[in-house]
């Protein structure tokens, strides 16, 4: 069958069977070498982790041929027609196989000093080069470690020189015609998704190597190459150490942390709750896609397009000033689950970057309760799956083939069937749980399910929704079958067992803009601006909360509610503990800050300053008030930069209020 293939086609063949062979012996050695690191991971989680590590060590040998591949057509370049071009061939293999073994050698070395892949932090550790060169020499066995690299390389060459010999080597057949021609087609075609590596909406990504909270098991999936790449994209330390020192007794002593210290910058502070209910009660975060406040009828909106949440927000705390930090999505579930503002630079949310893939969450502290996740789509979305199964141990996530619908659009299925698997998992637990529900159809092309049970679909004038802030029909019945959602999944919620002992939150991820020139439309807010609710008719009583809150507070004020105690190590505080004489305040974006009255936003030209809940809210100020400037841009300078220092150091730490396990953990 091979000979009936073009030389170049057999020659990428034996070239990529060549490489993966070695990617996949140097991962077993791997294993060998630090298995003990993994002793404790479930065989399952193991060999789970070998097949995605040999899936990355497929792309990365598809990738190394890809050049060939491309360009080996061309006559120029084909190495079965022209010497000079196989000789070229020859050498680029040898010097990227060459470069890629170094990087393994090096990523063994980086691993057992660390207990880390190799990743773009390693830049960290070569300044000052001397001390670096100095200290490789004294530790590692750098001339055996230059041996093995040239005779290895020279192994590879003799063997990549051999294979070419006899795959380009001309064979006497008739010439290649069209079902030959198929077969090519369908090589290339298994090509390019051998280097995609799956069959999903979304490719294999590094984060799937985080499927399991052990960190040597993600350590055994990860391909170091490939990882060093992917982590290459985000700077390791966009903080400044001597601000974030600056700032530390400000905002240690705002965030109420009991034991300062500002050598280690320990943030964490162990937080007991004042009272706690009866009984355990479950916490149930649903989380809604682009659920902008202005949108909403308990906001004033005339429109009635969410009957069913103004209903509940009415019974249960709603909090009409809170904001989430930036727009994007995967920005705000990081948020929430860290209790950090996502202040990654390069427009990339902290999801994305695998240096941020450790984080300490306050869902931990919910010990003995069930955890589940789930997601109409993929998990990979965003990369959102690493957060979440790395750091939640036993999480159970329903996402994309977990679903008895079809998925309906680019984003899955519906958010009725979401709410339905959620109402059928939750519905058989035993224990108390904890469960995160992210909806996704109140988002363009706002697709409604062709089975909607009672929903109907509204036409509606095109001014009428322009008044109202709505650019669409579509994006007026995409927050109507939201609602509509909701209305479903508590009529069947009251009906279990589990909801008098349930806390309910509900947020919007973020918003979005207003076709209304309102002052808020003009200052950005409205993009920010979105609703908290909590919702537990057994355990509180409706009302509002106006102050300025964020969504940094949201899991501190959900844990307090529930008497668990926690410790935190972000910057959000319970809200539910805050007077009317504590400061309130949120970051927004990296250039702005806001209070209970006050807005400051840095803009290239200058502060501007604006009174953002008055009736002139969007005339700048900034020239009556420099006072109000000065305290709010401390504020904006100190829980930046702490923010952005807390992105890389928060570690997982046990929920306990050992203060010395604290600080060792801080010091690690």
């Amino acid at each position: 069958m091979l000979n009936r293939l073009p030389a170049l086609a057999r020659f990428l063949l034996v070239l990529t069977a060549i490489n993966f062979a070695v990617f996949a012996t140097l991962r077993i050695l791997f294993w060998a070498s630090f298995h003990e690191a993994s002793a404790g991971a479930a065989w399952a989680d193991v060999f789970r982790a070998l097949y995605l590590g040999f899936k990355f060590d497929l792309r990365l040998a598809l990738l190394l041929g890809l050049p060939l591949a491309l360009l080996g057509w061309i006559p120029l370049f084909d190495p079965a027609r022209r010497r000079a071009a196989r000789l070229a061939w020859l050498g680029y293999f040898t010097a990227a196989q060459c470069v890629i073994l170094l990087l393994y050698f090096v990523d063994f070395g980086h691993y057992g000093y660390v207990r880390a892949r190799l990743n773009a932090s390693l830049a960290d550790h070569l300044t000052p080069l001397g001390v670096a060169a100095q200290m490789a020499w004294e530790t590692y066995p750098v001339l055996p470690g230059v041996l093995a690299l040239l005779l290895l390389t020279s192994g590879y060459v003799w063997l990549v020189g051999r294979a070419a010999r006899r795959a380009l080597a001309p064979i006497p057949a008739p010439a290649v015609k069209w079902p030959g021609r198929l077969v090519v087609g369908a090589l290339a075609v298994l090509y390019l998704f051998g280097i995609y590596g799956k069959w999903s909406r979304y490719p294999l990504r590094w984060s799937e190597a985080y499927f399991s909270s052990n960190e040597a098991v993600a350590a055994l999936a990860l391909n170091p190459v490939l990882f060093l790449s992917d982590s290459a994209v985000n700077p390791s330390r966009p903080y400044d150490v001597k601000k974030v020192r600056e700032h530390y007794g400000f905002v240690s002593s705002l965030l109420g942390v009991k034991t300062p210290d500002p050598q280690n910058l320990e943030f964490g502070r162990y937080v007991t709750p004042r009272s706690k209910p009866a009984v355990k009660y479950n916490l149930v975060v649903i989380h809604m896609e682009s659920f902008a406040a202005f949108k909403a009828g308990v906001f004033g909106n005339r429109l009635n397009a969410t009957p069913y949440f103004d209903a509940i927000a009415k019974e249960g705390i709603l909090f009409t000033n809170f904001f989430v930090p930036a727009v994007p999505t995967a920005r705000s579930v990081f948020t929430m689950m860290t209790g950090i503002p996502d202040v990654s630079p390069n427009n990339a949310a902290a999801t994305r970057n695998p240096l941020l893939i450790n984080q300490h969450t306050l869902v931990n502290a919910l010990e003995g309760y069930s955890k589940y996740y789930f997601l109409g789509g993929s998990a990979t979305w965003g990369n959102i799956r690493g957060l979440f199964t790395h750091n939640v141990p036993g999480l159970r996530v329903y996402e994309e083939g977990d679903y008895d619908a079809p998925q309906i659009d680019t984003w899955g299925v519906s958010d009725i069937v979401l709410f339905e698997k959620a109402l059928g998992a939750l519905a058989n637990e035993r224990n108390p749980f904890f469960a995160f529900i992210q909806t996704s159809g109140n988002h363009r092309p706002f697709t409604i399910p062709k089975e909607r049970g009672g929903f109907v679909v509204e036409q509606m004038d095109g001014a009428a929704l322009r008044d109202s802030g709505f650019d669409s029909p579509a994006a007026y019945n995409g927050m109507r079958f939201l609602d509509y959602s909701l209305e479903v999944f508590f009529a069947q919620a009251r009906k279990a067992p589990y909801f008098k002992n349930t806390v309910f939150v509900m947020y919007g991820d973020h918003g979005n803009p207003s076709t209304q020139q309102t002052p808020w439309e003009q200052l950005r807010l409205t993009g920010v601006h979105v609703p908290l609710v909590i919702y537990a008719p057994g355990l509180i009583k409706g009302r509002r909360i106006d102050f300025t809150a964020s969504l940094t507070d949201a899991l501190p004020t959900f844990l307090g509610l529930l008497g668990v105690p926690y410790l935190n190590t972000g910057i959000g505080r319970d809200l539910l503990s805050l007077g009317p004489h504590d400061p309130h305040f949120s970051l927004l974006w990296e250039n702005a800050v806001l209070d209970d009255e006050f807005f400051l936003r840095l803009d290239p030209g200058g502060p501007r300053l604006f009174r953002y809940r008055s009736r002139a809210g969007a005339q700048d100020v900034h020239e009556r008030y420099p006072e109000k400037i000065a305290e709010l841009r401390r504020l904006h300078e100190a829980f930046l930069e702490t923010s952005r220092y807390m992105l890389y150091h928060n570690p997982a730490r046990p929920h306990a209020p050992d203060g010395s396990a604290v600080r060792q953990a801080a010091r690690r």
